[in-house]
């Protein structure tokens, strides 16, 4: 770690545990009033099955741990217009996807590469403008703005979170869940409805080498992953969420200043040709149909030089309250493609290796509160061309999860 991601980190952790000791140590009563401290632990534990198909028919347990802290700088510390956030994870258990089913995609949002427990997020925030502009700074998960919807986050499936073509870029990922990086976010409503926000992010979260732990270090050679977001969204001005109707639309575009060797196209010497501007770009839309139903459509597009999927498109349908007797409960089906670019079929063949052209995965799940602090999600996953291996059979998966959750 260079003396420069070393000083970062300890000015981000010293003003989120000051904000935290600061709002802590406050009366009783200003903190019952202002609320300058909010806390959440959210523990999720998954049983997932490989019912059929895949690589092979076991089960799986698996688990992460979530601890969040906020605080409100104005209110804790008189810093006008400062927030700060702070979020841990710790994750165990099982690889139900890596070892028995071979999805490309993945079939559990919470399913890691390796077990460890980190500080994921830590960040300071600053508004300006009558709350118009916000910037911040810090460890930041990008699917916590970037490329999100909000009726998508029913869903157990990665590809919901953030799109599989997006997901599978850069050497370590880009700086989602579970590895994170720093990066310097600013966010403008324009209008009341329309707000735009860019982001700049180291282009290699965490250490690919030690993937244990919080490390941030910048390598040379890491680059930047730049991403830049215009959307539609009644109510995205702060404090206006609550009362306007479920709808967004937004389109976004990203790029790495890094290098990447192409999948195919090889130099005079055999050597992977360096290829400079791995980019592509995503629209989402979401609406609400009444109450009860809402619905979202996604898709993205990779450079097909330097990544395996080229395109990907998503859709889902989440409708709340079902029963009678029971109005926050949600059933949900969402639908995932990720396809593959003629650079990757073609290495594919070169290579002797069989490729199907995508992969898709289909989802049921329904979530039902059963008390303030307990819910239970039973999932169902149907994933066709697994790993787009036509040796892989299509794969069933059965899981349950549940969630318990205490928070201020």
């Amino acid at each position: 770690m260079t003396l420069i991601a070393k000083y970062i980190t300890a000015s981000l952790a010293t003003l989120c545990f000051a904000a935290a000791t600061a709002a802590a140590d406050a009366p009783a009563d200003a903190k019952a009033d202002e609320g300058a401290l909010a806390w959440e632990v959210l523990y999720r534990a998954d049983v997932v099955a490989n019912a059929s198909g895949g690589l092979q028919r076991k089960t799986a347990l698996l688990g992460n741990l979530d601890l969040k802290l906020s605080a409100d700088l104005e209110k804790a510390l008189g810093w006008n217009g400062g927030s700060a956030f702070v979020h841990a994870i710790a994750s165990h258990g099982g690889k139900p996807n890596a070892k028995y089913v071979g999805s490309g995609q993945g079939i559990d949002n919470i399913e890691v590469d390796t077990n460890t427990a980190k500080i994921f997020q830590a960040w300071v925030q600053q508004q300006f403008f009558g709350d118009r502009l916000s910037v911040l700074l810090g460890l930041y998960d990008l699917n916590s703005e970037f490329y999100s919807t909000q009726s998508s986050g029913l869903f157990l499936h990665p590809a919901p979170g953030i799109g599989s073509e997006l997901a599978q870029t850069g050497r370590n990922g880009p700086s989602i869940f579970p590895v994170s990086s720093v990066a310097l976010r600013a966010k403008f409503q324009l209008l009341p409805s329309i707000y735009v926000q860019g982001v700049v992010l180291d282009g290699v979260p965490g250490d690919p080498d030690n993937p244990r732990g919080t490390h941030i270090q910048f390598d040379r050679g890491d680059g930047a992953l730049r991403v830049a977001e215009i959307g539609y969204a009644p109510g995205s001005a702060e404090g206006d969420s609550a009362k306007a109707p479920l709808a967004k639309l937004a389109l976004g575009v990203w790029s790495y200043t890094s290098r990447f060797d192409d999948l195919a196209d090889v130099d005079a010497a055999g050597d992977p040709v360096r290829r400079k501007g791995n980019r592509g770009f995503y629209g989402i839309a979401e609406r609400a149909f009444g109450d009860r139903m809402a619905g979202f459509l996604r898709m993205g597009v990779a450079d097909p030089d330097v990544n395996p999927y080229a395109r990907h498109f998503q859709a889902g349908v989440v409708y709340t309250g079902p029963f009678p007797g029971r109005p926050a409960d949600q059933l949900g089906l969402s639908f995932s493609m990720a396809a593959n670019g003629g650079k990757f079929l073609a290495a594919a063949r070169a290579a002797g290796e069989p490729a199907d052209q995508s992969e898709t995965a289909l989802e049921i799940t329904y979530r039902a509160p059963l008390a303030p602090w307990l819910t239970l999600q039973p999932v169902i996953h149907r994933i066709i061309n697994p790993g787009t291996d036509p040796r892989i059979k299509d794969a069933t998966v059965l899981g349950v999860r549940f969630e318990f959750a205490l928070g201020k």
